[in-house]
């Protein structure tokens, strides 16, 4: 069955966008090249935020994802980087990938929060604005 994942992260510090946009690119393009991913793609907002949202043909994939170069090196950043970081997975009977509002009503309800550093109160309580669709 395929498996989502959304994550919603959001940087403390404009000074960090390059850092993390080089990186940020290098992933999503890991994630599309790695066996078994089914669709990656990324939402920017404002406020320094940026959503993300995989389907994967089942853990096992997306694990090899998580723990490959270059995801695995920039999630030891995202302390450094980011006040802000939660994500969430869920399987469904289909690859199609939810709408970012679905994503967020899940990140809301079931998100698992990183331990940072510089959390806000936000973060701690998943009590964060839903994405803005263009």
């Amino acid at each position: 069955m395929p498996l989502i994942v959304v994550t919603r992260l959001r940087l403390r510090d404009p000074a960090f966008f390059d850092e993390f946009f080089a990186s940020a690119v290098a992933v999503v393009e890991q994630a599309q090249g790695t066996e078994g991913n089914l669709g990656a793609d990324v939402l920017a907002e404002a406020n320094n935020t940026y959503w993300t949202r995989t389907a994967w043909q089942g853990r096992a994939a997306m694990d090899s994802f998580v723990g490959g170069e270059p995801h695995l090196s920039t999630m030891d950043r995202i302390d450094d980087w980011c006040d802000e970081a939660t994500f969430v997975d869920w399987e469904q009977p289909s690859a199609d990938a939810p709408d970012w509002q679905d994503g967020y009503r899940r990140i809301v309800a079931d998100g698992q929060l990183a331990r940072l550093t510089h959390g806000t109160d936000a973060h701690r309580t998943r009590d964060f604005p839903a994405p803005v669709v263009p």
